[in-house]
């Protein structure tokens, strides 16, 4: 199950390699994939984030990767502080020294009050992301119009 997980976890990942403390800022910029996904994130985390803080997201698409990101570290722009990749990406991310390690201690605690750290399933707390979906891709097929294949 710890395979399955880790084969298909998609990983938020800082993205502000060399502007510390950028999360902590008033307006933050968050990017994601788009379409429906991203529409879902704004009405799931984004809103409700900025009714309770006062400050605002800002949401911008991308089609993944590292490149944008290692583009923005190496000119010293960071202009984005919170990045959805997928977990390759925040490993060799992590590992390349592009993406900020995250300390788990600052992540909220959960409803009932368990540390974050203890709280997500095994093997979606990295040292630089921290896993905010689970999927998967199934095969279905009409056993009726394969017979004989």
């Amino acid at each position: 199950m710890k395979k399955l997980i880790n084969k298909t976890l998609m990983a938020t990942a800082i993205s502000a390699a060399v502007a510390a403390g950028s999360v902590q800022a008033e307006d933050i910029t968050v990017v994601s994939w788009g379409g429906a996904y991203t529409k879902s994130q704004v009405e799931a985390y984004h809103k409700p984030w900025m009714a309770q803080t006062g400050n605002t997201v800002v949401s911008e698409d991308y089609s993944g990767g590292l490149a944008e990101i290692k583009a923005q570290v190496e000119a010293g722009n960071v202009t984005w502080n919170l990045v959805d990749v997928e977990l390759s990406d925040a490993v060799r991310g992590c590992d390349e020294g592009i993406l900020e390690v995250i300390d788990s201690s600052i992540l909220p605690a959960g409803a009932d009050g368990t540390p974050a750290s203890e709280d997500f399933l095994p093997g979606t707390v990295h040292e630089c992301a921290v896993g905010n979906i689970v999927w998967s891709t199934i095969v279905a097929y009409d056993g009726s119009k394969t017979s004989g294949v």
